[in-house]
């Protein structure tokens, strides 16, 4: 399970009451990988990077350090929360920017902070928010991934974070590079893969339920990846599924507004901007 594992890990954060006129939440935090990264990488001595073509191709500004052609997941939901800007990178920022948000994001980053150690530098979520070594089964990693993730959450939630948006882990088992390394025939997913996959994403649900009974002046919600990323892709005009490109499909607005009662759990980031943390305290009274 830890050689495919990746993490996406994307937190909506809010430190203040909303103001008219302004976007939907009064600042917007960014943690994660290379789903998420937006040029954090670019400076960096790593082969995670992706501020060269074909990666920008459909990006205004060109490379940037996005791993897309275009905008990636968090440039949309902030679009639809109501921001004039995208998220600066980290790397970048400004002290004005900084209050705004920050994306954290970092190509081959992860949970724990040896993810991705083979491709070179990368900034793991633990030099944010601050290495032990074993063998586990897929059942006892996942376990051991969602402590030290929870542990993670709740330094944030001392930060100051009282709505956050957690995103499960996607189809590994399904890329290109794991179809690549694992597949019996190169296009069919490695169910292996997957199910491992599932078991974290599985806790990360509990995990969602425990944060929110536990820590009821914030609210936390679950997006579920493996769903949104499953329907028919054919439907986007993508047809090749088992090579690399740097596609990223419109489907990932449905993490910002669920199409389906699957998407999210128990709400979408829309409903999470807009939820009244005075009416959720209220409830566990």
């Amino acid at each position: 399970m830890a050689r495919g594992l990746k993490i996406c890990l994307v937190m909506t954060m809010v430190l203040a009451g909303l103001v008219g006129g302004e976007p939907h939440v009064p600042c917007y935090f960014i943690f994660g990988d290379s789903l998420v990264d937006n040029g954090n990488n670019n400076g960096l001595v790593t082969s995670a990077k992706a501020n060269f073509t074909p990666y920008g191709i459909d990006f205004p500004y060109g490379p940037t350090g996005r791993f897309s052609n275009g905008r990636n997941l968090v440039d949309i939901i902030a679009e639809l929360l109501g921001f004039q800007n995208y998220i600066p990178p980290f790397a970048t920022a400004t002290d004005e920017e900084i209050l705004i948000g920050v994306n954290y994001g970092s190509g081959g980053a992860g949970i724990r902070d040896e993810t991705g150690q083979q491709l070179g530098d990368r900034i793991s979520l633990n030099k944010h928010t601050t290495q032990q070594a074993g063998l586990y089964t897929p059942e006892q990693y996942a376990g051991v991934l969602i402590h030290q993730y929870s542990q993670q959450i709740k330094t944030l939630y001392d930060c100051g974070a009282r709505k956050v948006a957690l995103f499960g882990l996607g189809q590994i088992g399904c890329t290109p590079a794991e179809l690549a390394a694992y597949s019996t025939n190169g296009s069919s997913c490695v169910d292996t893969i997957n199910n491992d996959v599932q078991l974290f994403d599985d806790q990360l649900v509990s995990l969602v339920d425990d944060l929110n009974n536990n820590l009821t002046d914030a609210k936390f919600t679950y997006i579920n990846t493996t769903r949104i990323s499953s329907d028919d892709p054919s439907r986007f005009g993508i047809t090749v599924l088992n090579v690399p490109c740097c596609n990223v499909s419109s489907n990932f607005a449905r993490a910002y507004s669920a199409l389906s009662s699957t998407d999210a759990y128990p709400m979408d980031i829309r409903t999470l901007a807009q939820f009244s943390l005075q009416t959720f305290r209220s409830s566990y009274k």
